[in-house]
C-alpha cells in the first residue's frame, strides 16, 4: 500500500507486515497467563520473541519478565511460558520437576522440526541443522535429541568437521532460506549412504522476504523495522540490500539519523515479531518530516496508517 507524503516523495509498505501468527499467538498466551495471575509475576525462559519494544510492554504493563535462567524465577510455582524460539527437551523437563507451570509457545514450525528431529533419531538417522549455530532455535532443536546424534552446520568449517554417517537427515532453521545454505548440501551427501532433505522453513518468513524484494525493486530509500538480534529481519535487510538503499531500525527514533536528501520513495518492511505500533510511529515520522497532517488517508481503497491490512 502506498501513502503520498509530499509532491516529491511517497511511502509504499509491504503488503505484509506486523507480528506472524505464531509471534502474535505466543504474545497473546503470555498477556493470557499474566491475566490468569492476577497480578503475580509471569516469566520467559529468555526473550519470548526478538523485538525490545514488545519484551518491554509485556514487562511494564503485564508483569511478564524474561530471564536467563532458572534461578532467577523468584516466584515458586510461577508460571513460564516457553518463548517462541522453542527450548531442549531437558530444559522443559526441568521447568515441570521444579514445579513450574509451564505454557509452551514454540512457534508451530518450529515444533515440527523438533519433533521431526526425534523421529528422524529414532530411525538411526543422524540430525544436520543448517542455520545459525548460536540462534535458540537451533539450540533447542539440538536439545531433542542425543548429542552425538546432530550437528549444527552454519559454516564451510562445521561441514568439514561433519563426521561420515550411515545416514543423514538436514533440518533447517526456519528463518533461513534454501539458498542461503545450498552450498552445504552436496558436501553432506559426501559424507553418507543415505540424505534425507526436509526444508523446515517457515512459509511467513519466505512470503516476507517475497514482498520486501517486490517494495525493495520500487523505491530509493528501504527502512525494514525490527530487532537487532532477530535472524528473521537481518535476512529482510538482506533481500532488500540488492535492490535499494536500505536502513534496519529498531525504534522509530532512528529515523532522524536517516539521510532523506533527495528521495522519492521510502519502502518499509517488517520482521515477524515487529508490532503494527512500530511501524505506525514510523510512517507517523515519516509523514511528518514531509510535512503531511499525520491523519492523512491513503490512496483511495487503501488502508490508513494506523490500520495495516490484515494479515
Amino acid at each position: 500500500m502506498c501513502y503520498p507524503a509530499h509532491s516529491e516523495m511517497e511511502i509504499k509498505i509491504a503488503r505484509e507486515i506486523g507480528y506472524c501468527y505464531g509471534v502474535r499467538d505466543a504474545v497473546d498466551m503470555a498477556i493470557e497467563e499474566s491475566e490468569r495471575a492476577r497480578g503475580g509475576k509471569v516469566f520467559t525462559l529468555g526473550p519470548i520473541i526478538h523485538n525490545p519494544d514488545t519484551i518491554e510492554m509485556l514487562e511494564n504493563r503485564y508483569s511478564v519478565h524474561a530471564v536467563d535462567a532458572v534461578d532467577q524465577i523468584d516466584r515458586p510455582g510461577a508460571t513460564v511460558v516457553i518463548r517462541t524460539h522453542g527450548t531442549t527437551a531437558e530444559k522443559a523437563k526441568g521447568l515441570s520437576d521444579a514445579g513450574f507451570d509451564v505454557k509452551d509457545a514454540t512457534c508451530p514450525f518450529v515444533l515440527k522440526t523438533q519433533r521431526k528431529a526425534r523421529e528422524f533419531a529414532a530411525e538411526g538417522y543422524h540430525i544436520v541443522i543448517l542455520g545459525h549455530k548460536k540462534h535458540p532455535e537451533l539450540i533447542g532443536i539440538a536439545g531433542h535429541v542425543p548429542p552425538d546424534q546432530v550437528t549444527i552446520v552454519d559454516t564451510r568449517e562445521d561441514l568439514a568437521n561433519l563426521k561420515r554417517q550411515l545416514k543423514i537427515v538436514v533440518l533447517f532453521q526456519s528463518t533461513v532460506t534454501y539458498d542461503d545454505y545450498a552450498w552445504a548440501i552436496a558436501g553432506i551427501g559426501a559424507k553418507c549412504y543415505e540424505m534425507r532433505v526436509l526444508q523446515t522453513v517457515c512459509g511467513v518468513t519466505i512470503t516476507r522476504q517475497k514482498r520486501v524484494d517486490e517494495v525493495a525493486r520500487e523505491v530509493e530509500l528501504m527502512i525494514v523495522i525490527g530487532g537487532k538480534n532477530s535472524s528473521n529481519t537481518k535476512k529482510l535487510v538482506d533481500v532488500s540490500r540488492k535492490y535499494a538503499r536500505t536502513v534496519h531500525i529498531e525504534d522509530p527514533e532512528e529515523i532522524e539519523a536517516i539521510d532523506f536528501a533527495g528521495v522519492k520513495s521510502v519502502g518499509i518492511g517488517t520482521g515477524t515479531s515487529t508490532p503494527d505500533f512500530l511501524v505506525d510511529r514510523v510512517v507517523g515520522r515519516l509523514k511528518a518530516k514531509a510535512g503531511l497532517p499525520a491523519g492523512a488517508p491513503a490512496k483511495a481503497g487503501e488502508a490508513t496508517a494506523t490500520s495495516p491490512p490484515s494479515r
